[in-house]
């Protein structure tokens, strides 16, 4: 990701799905991923309607390390690493308002945070412990629109 992200300016577009079939996007108009053993996240420019889950607030992603309950980037004081306490692979630092990462639960399974908190992205009901059914990450460079509309010209 790192590499593809440095090749140009990108872009990120979230998709998130609730259980009842409610859509709502968070899109980034900037977005990248840093080098080396880190992997720090670097977002701005929030727009949507999911919520901003990733630059919001006090639990902020940006600027976060990526961990894995393997990969330990992310300890945190009373609680250990992060990563293991929301169940998944994701940017943190002191926490999270979002982790796409996380276990799948489904609407109906009972699960407590001794498992993770599921599919996160607070923000869409403002809830912890609400686990999302779908979710999808997008990149594109931030001038995509540009270079498809010089293509389109150059082919007439």
């Amino acid at each position: 990701m790192h590499r593809l992200t440095h090749q140009n300016a990108y872009e990120l577009y979230i998709e998130l799905e609730d259980w009842v079939g409610n859509v709502r996007y968070a899109r980034y108009s900037t977005f990248s991923v840093g080098p080396g053993d880190d992997y720090i996240l670097s977002v701005g420019g929030y727009s949507g309607t999911a919520g901003d889950g990733l630059d919001g607030g006090l639990w902020t992603n940006n600027g976060g390390k990526f961990a894995t309950r393997q990969w330990i980037e992310d300890i945190c004081d009373g609680l250990g690493s992060i990563a293991e306490h929301y169940g998944g692979g994701w940017w943190y630092n002191l926490g999270s308002y979002s982790n796409l990462n996380g276990p799948y639960f489904r609407d109906t399974d009972s699960f407590d945070n001794d498992e993770g908190f599921g599919v996160l992205w607070s923000p869409f009901y403002a809830d912890y412990y609400y686990s999302l059914k779908k979710t999808k990450m997008m990149v594109r460079p931030t001038d995509f629109s540009t270079r498809v509309a010089n293509m389109k010209r150059e082919q007439q």
